[in-house]
Formats: structure tokens, C-alpha cells, sequence
């Protein structure tokens, strides 16, 4: 999974805080689901295709996706897929040191790595299962075939960057006096959602999540080529509200050429630079699949990386010397857009609307 997003940094999080207020800084919704035994597999809602034009599902009077159910995630604690010793173990590619820490402890310092603790707090329950969920699924994975790059942990991450986890040290050190209310919360987020994980056909889902989206999700099949009934296109229209939704880089030609090249070993720059661009093939969402440039096809993604980009969604454009590429969206735009789940946080969506909405899985029956 490719998420996506830099680590909070906690200054910027009390600017947020302080410049809106109606952020719900500590205030928790009091109806709380009580089902927690319902795995996404059981749920049904109205087909949508991947190639077709993308439908949306019924709209309440306050714009959120409307669904058949507020039933919570599936609760597996018993499953082989999440069975463990209730530790996750980390590679510190910094220090080359593993590190443990309980599964409390570890989500705690995931969902401050991965969204403001700013954001409603439905929102943060939704990052919380969906996090479970992706790191669950790889310590299983892991457990049940090692990698002996890993020297035992269940993956790894550079904790001096605060990815994937920010210690307790760090988030401190960052936060400085607002640490214990910032700690507190994201505790209590924590263990309002403990345990649950979302699962398709008994296992946990390979679940992504991102900070921004086009404005349209896209399919696991069009961005990372495995098709899988749960991530699919479903309509994000709040994105595009974000203030950073748009950005832009304008990069030389040269400086193209040799980001490309990087990866591209046998492309053709032999002709002006206004022509090494060639055909584009773009999802619905207008993301970019694939692109020639130079003769070779590569894909959006790989483009992206090559250039750092915010997203693959992406317009070009060549005038004097440079190209300018017009970027929408931030992150790879499969699964859950974090900015997304806030807005719909924000319009009373409980948690696990919020997750049933971004990883439905559409059935036949």
C-alpha cells in the first residue's frame, strides 16, 4: 500500500486547530454501534463499474453517501489472518534496530503519523480500523512467510522520518505543551475502535488509504494492477475543496529528460522536447494509467515518482524550455481519501459510513 501522506508535524496541526474552530477537538459522537460482527462481504449496495461512468449512491439532504447499514466493521480477533502475540514489530531502517510495541501503542502513534488529530473524530475511528487493517494483514503475511531482510519484524519503516509511527518521544518533542490533550485523544479514539479490523470473505482487506483525492476514487486494478472488489471507483466530491487539492511543478526540459531516463533506459529524446510526450490513457478519475514519452510507455505512477509529484493525476503542458505539470489530488487515490472522510465527518457520517463508503465491496448478490 502507498499511502501517501508526511508525518504530522505538530506545529502545523495547532495553526489548523486554532484557525478552525469548529474542528471537533476532543468531542467523540455518543451513539456507538453495537454490531461487530458484519465484514464488508455481507454488505450490498448498488453496483459500480470500473469502466462505466461513475454513478453515485443515493444523496441525503446534507450531500454524504447515504448506506443500507451503520452496522460496525467485523470484529476477528480470532481470525488466523489476525491472530498474533498482540505486538507489532518494527524495522527501524534508520537504527537497523526492531523495535515491539503493543497493538495500543502502535495505533496510537500510526493515527498521529497518518492524520491530524484536528480532524473529527469519526474521521480518526475510520483511520484507526483502517490502519489496523493494513498493518494486521501485512504482520500476518509476514508471520506466515518471513523475510529475512526483516530480522523478524512484520515490516519496516524509517522512524526517524515518522513513517508509518511516530514514537511518544517525537510526538512530544513536536507538540510540546499540547501533548498530553493531543495523546489523550488519539488514546481514546483508539480504544473506542479496538480490535476491529474490515474484512471481504473472512480476511482483512488489503486497505489503502491517501490524504486527497481527485475528487473521484479510482480501482486497486487501474492503479496498482490487482483487482480487488473493494476498492473501486466511488465519488469524493469534498476533495476538491481542499485547499492544497491543486498544485503545480514546472520542471527544464533537461531535468525531465534525465528523471526519465532514470527509468526509462531506451527512450527517444532525439526530437524537440515539445514532441517527447506522446499518447496519455487516463482512469475516469482522470488519473494518468499509462503515457509514452520518448517512444516508451510507463505508467502514471512511475511518472510521478520520477518527477515527485503529489498524485498521478495529472495534466502537461510544454512552453519555453519546460514542462508544467498541473497535479490534482495528493496520494495514489485508491481507497480512502483522508481529507475525504473528514468532510464527511464533518456532515455527521458516522465511522463506519465513512469506511463502508470509500471500501464497499460491490457483489453480485
Amino acid at each position: 500500500m502507498k499511502v501517501k501522506r508526511d508525518a504530522v508535524v505538530c506545529g502545523a496541526i495547532l495553526v489548523l486547530m486554532a484557525s478552525l474552530p469548529f474542528m471537533a477537538f476532543g468531542q467523540q459522537n455518543k451513539s456507538e454501534p453495537t454490531n461487530k460482527k458484519v465484514g464488508l462481504s455481507e454488505l450490498t449496495y448498488g453496483a459500480v463499474s470500473g469502466t462505466d461512468e461513475q454513478k453515485s449512491s443515493p444523496e441525503t439532504e446534507s450531500g454524504r453517501s447515504q448506506h443500507p447499514s451503520e452496522k460496525a466493521p467485523s470484529e476477528v480477533k480470532d481470525s488466523e489472518k489476525t491472530a498474533s502475540d498482540g505486538t507489532f514489530k518494527i524495522l527501524d531502517t534508520s537504527s537497523g534496530e526492531v523495535i515491539t510495541l503493543a497493538d495500543e501503542e502502535f495505533l496510537i502513534g500510526a493515527v498521529a503519523a497518518e492524520m491530524p488529530p484536528s480532524y473529527e473524530a469519526e474521521a480518526l475511528k475510520a483511520q484507526c480500523v483502517a490502519t489496523y487493517t493494513c498493518y494486521s494483514k501485512k504482520r500476518a503475511d509476514e508471520r506466515e512467510s518471513p523475510h529475512a531482510e526483516l530480522k523478524g519484524a512484520d515490516f519496516s519503516a524509517d522512524l526517524s522520518q515518522k513513517m508509518i509511527y511516530i514514537t511518544p518521544e517525537r510526538l512530544k518533542e513536536d507538540c510540546g505543551d499540547s501533548y498530553e490533550e493531543i495523546y489523550n485523544r488519539i488514546k481514546s479514539i483508539v480504544d473506542s475502535v479496538k480490535g476491529e479490523v474490515l474484512t471481504y470473505k473472512g480476511e482483512p482487506i488489503t486497505c489503502t488509504y491517501y490524504a486527497i483525492s481527485s475528487g473521484t476514487t479510482d480501482s486497486s486494478e487501474d492503479v496498482f494492477g490487482q483487482k480487488l472488489p473493494y476498492l473501486v471507483p466511488v465519488s469524493s466530491p469534498y476533495d476538491i475543496l481542499a485547499p492544497d487539492y491543486q498544485s503545480k511543478k514546472t520542471v527544464t526540459a533537461d531535468e525531465f529528460k534525465n528523471a526519465v531516463a532514470e527509468i526509462l533506459k531506451d527512450a527517444d529524446f532525439s526530437e524537440s522536447a515539445d514532441k517527447w510526450i506522446g499518447k496519455t490513457e487516463k482512469t475516469a478519475s482522470g488519473t494518468v494509467k499509462t503515457i509514452t514519452v520518448g517512444g516508451q510507455k510507463l505508467s502514471g505512477s512511475e511518472l510521478r515518482t520520477a518527477l515527485g509529484l503529489r498524485s498521478a493525476c495529472f495534466d502537461t503542458a510544454y512552453k519555453d524550455g519546460k514542462f508544467t505539470f498541473t497535479v490534482r489530488g495528493y496520494g495514489h487515490n485508491v481507497g480512502m481519501s483522508q481529507y475525504g472522510a473528514n468532510e464527511m465527518a464533518k456532515q455527521g457520517a458516522k465511522y463506519t459510513e465513512i469506511l463502508h463508503h470509500y471500501y464497499a465491496a460491490y457483489l453480485d448478490s
